[in-house]
């Protein structure tokens, strides 16, 4: 496990103070208390010396008399007696003594002087010697001859105390050390793993990663925190988990709404969007790079500066080559500071509507024409019955059939609207046979050959060999195809093509599992653009065709028809077209009848 600073740091003050005071007392001792000690243990016996030369003196007789005693007056302190006369030892020094004399040349060379004699190492730099003594020679008389008083004192006892200290203090500093480290393994237990592992628990719980929970033993500081932090990560995880669930469900709502989001910080730059938002700001800089008069065209960086500076709502329309927008900018600002945070623009698509109303426009105007040209010939013709114009019963045959063939033909128009209208409306009703496609489909396509003859169109028709049988309402499919096959001999006739041709296919998917019909032509084709749009409602692709006759004829809701009743069989059709080339209307029709 790594090493925790502030355990160390703990273990380090620590051992320092300890090691300072340990270290300050020694030093103490060895040189102030120490040497103080010596020096007033050598004035002790400098004083005792000094007295017994007085004494040899004042009363040699009592000196040579009692020099055994006064030898042993103090342990340290050792005297001799010389009769320089005979040169004999009244009282000698013992080998120990002699012993440690004979280490000190000091010493001897002094030990054959006659002239009193002082030497003491303290006080001579030169005389520096491990153990401290003081050496001193004093002559006296006795009974007419010369006495030598030698006199010696040294610290030997005293540097043995110094060296029992010195291993004492040896022996105090490695249990100081075998103490250290245990308060260090202590420090490391206690305070640094613990450290690290909330250290590690935190980084867990910044990862998101609550899974590991830490230990709790006692009740002490660390184990309070870490009981603090063991329940800081349930909540944060429970705040996570909401945290969550409300950002999938935002993003959710963002993904899936229709309405652009985008929103900018206060340096305009795009925080967040929605896919719907960037395809907005994909087609407007696409746009705004082609559009031919800049003048006319919503610049949304300006608008956007001017919201920032002004601290308004914008609410404006761009329309671009494709598309209508509505667009709305809103300051956002702090509650408190009222300082602005950041702007959201929020886009609407009015594509649909637009097309919607433009539609809805060209199909009243549409019905409108419908309607008023077999309106005026019924009330014409009506009118010339009723005036007698009309002056054979043949006459008047016609002129009724006339009324009859355009009441019927304002019948069918307001019988698709009808229909389209319950579809859309989710109240179709079919009525199911089983139907033989072959037959049907042959059938059908004889009814056009008057048609397709007069308007020098040839009618292909391409079975399976095999029989197929379909269940399906029969005059519903009857709208889908009459819509379909009479579109293409009209489109095909408009053609300057040799070959106009109008061909109705069938094919048998039994991998599929169901049934595909095609009505394919060789006419003008359908735009690229118009594709997505065929099947709308009210729907005319008179923007690129205008030219043809047949545009303004029509109510632009048979395809949209075509479309709900192949659904209600629970199929779809799809159109594949190229302009000038011809298009092909794929039927697709599942065998297996789905339930009501």
């Amino acid at each position: 496990m790594k090493l925790n600073v502030v355990a160390i740091r703990i273990w380090l003050i620590t051992f320092g103070i300890t090691l300072f005071s340990f270290i300050a007392t020694t030093v103490f001792y060895g040189v102030f208390y120490s040497q103080q000690i010596k020096d007033n243990m050598l004035n002790d016996f400098e004083e005792i010396i000094i007295n017994v030369e007085r004494l040899a003196i004042g009363d040699p007789h009592f000196l040579v008399e009692n020099i055994e005693p006064i030898n042993n007056l103090h342990s340290s302190i050792h005297f001799a007696l010389l009769n320089e006369g005979n040169q004999e030892w009244i009282y000698p020094f013992s080998d120990d003594v002699l012993e440690i004399m004979e280490n000190k040349p000091d010493i001897l060379e002094n030990f054959d002087v006659t002239e009193p004699t002082d030497i003491r190492t303290d006080r001579d730099d030169t005389l520096r010697y491990n153990i401290p003594y003081v050496f001193h020679v004093q002559p006296a008389e006795y009974e007419g001859d010369q006495l030598l008083l030698y006199s010696y004192a040294d610290l030997s006892y005293l540097i043995m105390i110094e060296r029992r200290m010195a291993y004492v203090i040896g022996a105090l500093v490695v249990l100081h050390m075998l103490i250290a480290a245990y308060y260090y393994n202590y420090l490391k237990k206690n305070i640094s793993e613990p450290i690290n592992a909330m250290t590690n628990i935190a980084f867990d719980f910044a990862r998101d990663d609550f899974s590991h929970q830490l230990p709790i033993s006692g009740r002490d500081d660390l184990s309070e925190l870490a009981m603090a932090m063991n329940k800081m990560g349930h909540s944060l995880e429970t705040n996570r988990t909401v945290v969550k669930q409300e950002k999938e469900l935002l993003a959710h709502i963002m993904d899936n709404i229709e309405t652009g989001i985008l929103y900018y910080d206060s340096d305009l730059t795009l925080l967040l969007s929605n896919p719907v938002g960037d395809l907005f700001l994909t087609q407007y800089q696409i746009d705004k790079a082609n559009f031919a008069d800049e003048k006319e065209f919503v610049d949304l960086e300006n608008k956007l500066d001017e919201v920032i500076e002004t601290n308004t709502i914008q609410e404006f329309t761009i329309e671009m080559e494709e598309s209508y927008h509505d667009v709305t900018i809103l300051p956002l600002t702090d509650d408190y500071t009222n300082d602005l945070r950041g702007v959201l623009v929020s886009t609407k698509d009015l594509t649909k509507e637009h097309r919607l109303d433009k539609m809805r426009v060209d199909f009243i105007n549409n019905i409108s024409h419908e309607l008023r040209t077999p309106l005026v010939m019924v009330q014409g013709y009506s009118e010339a019955i009723l005036d007698d114009i009309a002056e054979s019963v043949e006459e008047k045959k016609e002129m009724a059939s006339i009324i009859r063939d355009e009441s019927q033909r304002m019948s069918r128009m307001v019988n698709e609207m009808l229909d389209l209208s319950r579809m859309e409306a989710g109240y179709i009703e079919l009525q199911k046979t089983e139907v033989n496609v072959n037959k049907y489909l042959r059938s059908l396509l004889f009814r056009f050959d008057k048609m397709a003859n007069e308007a020098e169109v040839s009618l292909q028709l391409d079975l399976t060999k095999d029989t197929v049988n379909l269940t399906m309402d029969r005059d519903k499919m009857d709208q889908v195809f009459v819509n379909l096959i009479n579109n293409a001999i009209r489109h095909t006739s408009m053609t300057d093509k040799d070959e106009k041709v109008v061909s109705l296919q069938l094919l048998n998917e039994e991998e599929l599992d169901e049934v595909v019909m095609i009505v394919k032509d060789t006419g003008t084709g359908i735009p690229e653009d118009d594709l997505p749009f065929i099947f709308d409602r009210f729907f005319k692709a008179d923007k690129s065709r205008n030219n043809y006759s047949y545009n303004t004829n029509g109510t632009g809701i048979g395809l949209s028809l075509v479309q709900n009743i192949i659904e209600a069989h629970g199929g779809y059709v799809e159109v594949e077209s190229k302009l000038h080339k011809g298009a092909s209307f794929i039927i697709h029709i599942p065998k297996k009848a789905e339930t009501e």
